[in-house]
């Protein structure tokens, strides 16, 4: 075994120094170890995805649908085209597998694999970079064909077309489109080949050997089937990777690669119920009977909820000169003492719907809560969501209850004309996981209780303060 031994180590530039280990060299220090700038992290292993196309298709047989996939599509409808199987042709050396024969029959001829959801491929974020690339051949010279890269959201409709023109001629040759991705909005990818764009003159074109992966180039093709090396760290304990194939994380415990952060957990080591990622008791999730879990002392986050700050008669801070915190839970029948009030408009400049984010612990499994106690106004709040979430939630994405939050639970606090002044409405709900984050989403004032995710009616609502509890 070798070692580096040094007393001061430093590099002249912050882009120009590099430290390069063998994925089987550690670094040890005996004395504290100072960074002075930011640094660069290696990415986390990727399991079973250089060829993210590969778990969606058979990229040597494009034309046949993949069966464990759950859409089972496959490159076997065009447009101003006929695509078959041409068993009878050879792919390029190396590559091999049953290449797609497309017989164009006008300009703009393409495979009919995007613009829907049953095509999305992969998940996929603005920022990134990504490369198609796919190799081709015709029957004679073809001008002006293309390559498209689309980003879509889950809805599979997409926003944007990257694309790239080339010739293709008699021979195999690869071809491939790389961009960073642009749009906000992009939670996915879809891919299309396309023959002339113009100048048809008749022929055919072959297309096998697809590849889409997130990089910069081109790299070796991967056809993602069982001899594809995927394993692409050591598998030691405590080794982590991202496995694509299921998207979640796995972990090397054991002597095996553990894709299950617990007995109730299927989906990896980020908790697995809901887009929120909760974790079950067994998993280590806090269960204790407490009440009043939240207090004034618990961090949160709110949108759209007015503290009296409107511009005449009640709405005005002077109105409520008592204004308590969301979360300061006394008990009281004066107005002085509001926490909520959004005013009398109905519903006027008051924003729908509106959210209050509570964090209740720092433990990484969560905490179960079961049950919110309110005490309410006569012109109460009607219908509320509850959500849970262990995911990264911050002032700029809290709102987002689709990618980050597991719904819970719908619940009624007596609505518009409830009468009860500072009476306490208790509300409990079925919960068996741990969050770090509880969320209610205020939904309207309706008098009635409605089933998620029916909205009624909509106005002005004041409340006093609340808690949460584990019963």
């Amino acid at each position: 075994m070798s070692q580096l031994n040094v007393a001061n180590l430093q590099g002249t530039s912050n882009s120009g120094f590099k430290i390069t280990l063998t994925r089987e060299s550690t670094i040890s220090h005996e004395g504290d170890v100072r960074f002075l700038t930011n640094q660069s992290y290696q990415d986390l292993p990727v399991y079973g995805g250089k060829n993210f196309l590969a778990h969606k298709f058979f990229p040597l047989d494009l034309f046949t649908p993949n069966p464990t996939n759950a859409d089972a599509v496959a490159w076997n409808n065009g447009v101003r085209c006929t695509l078959t199987r041409d068993t009878g042709t050879a792919g390029p050396t190396g590559i091999g597998g049953v290449p797609i024969k497309m017989v164009t029959n006008a300009n703009d001829s393409y495979t009919n694999t995007y613009n829907s959801p049953a095509f999305n491929i992969c998940p996929a974020s603005q920022g990134q970079q990504w490369t198609f690339s796919i190799y081709a051949k015709a029957s004679g010279t073809q001008s002006n064909c293309e390559l498209f890269l689309f980003e879509c959201p889950d809805s599979g409709n997409y926003t944007v077309a990257h694309n790239t023109s080339f010739t293709i001629t008699t021979n195999w040759q690869r071809f491939s489109i790389t961009r960073t991705l642009s749009n906000s909005s992009t939670t996915t990818l879809q891919v299309r080949v396309d023959g002339p764009n113009s100048g048809h003159n008749g022929g055919s074109i072959w297309w096998v050997g697809a590849q889409l992966e997130r990089a910069g180039s081109a790299s070796t093709f991967a056809d993602g089937g069982p001899d594809t090396a995927k394993e692409d760290s050591p598998a030691e304990l405590g080794s982590v990777q991202y496995n694509a194939e299921t998207q979640n994380l796995r972990v090397y415990k054991d002597n095996v690669w553990v894709n299950q952060a617990g007995s109730a957990n299927v989906a990896g080591a980020i908790g697995s119920f809901g887009n929120g990622g909760g974790f079950s008791v067994a998993e280590g999730a806090i269960n204790t009977n407490h009440q009043a879990v939240t207090g004034t002392e618990n961090p949160i986050l709110f949108e759209g909820l007015r503290y009296n700050d409107g511009s005449s008669g009640d709405e005005t801070l002077s109105a409520t000169p008592n204004t308590r915190s969301f979360l300061e839970y006394v008990s009281s029948t004066s107005s002085n003492d509001f926490a909520f009030h959004t005013g009398h408009t109905n519903p006027g400049n008051v924003v729908w719907p509106q959210y209050l984010a509570i964090k209740v612990t720092e433990r990484s499994f969560g905490q179960v809560l079961n049950r919110i106690r309110w005490y309410k106004h006569g012109n109460a709040i009607g219908n509320v969501n509850v959500w849970g979430s262990n995911q990264d939630v911050h002032r700029g994405n809290f709102t987002n209850t689709a990618d980050l939050w597991t719904f819970i639970a719908r619940l009624h606090f007596g609505g518009q004309g409830s009468g009860s002044e500072g009476s306490q409405r208790s509300q409990s709900f079925s919960n068996t996981y741990g969050y770090r984050w509880y969320m209610i989403e205020m939904v309207d004032i309706n008098s009635s209780a409605l089933a998620y995710p029916q909205v009624g009616t909509r106005g002005g609502w004041a409340m006093y303060p609340m808690t949460m509890d584990k019963t």
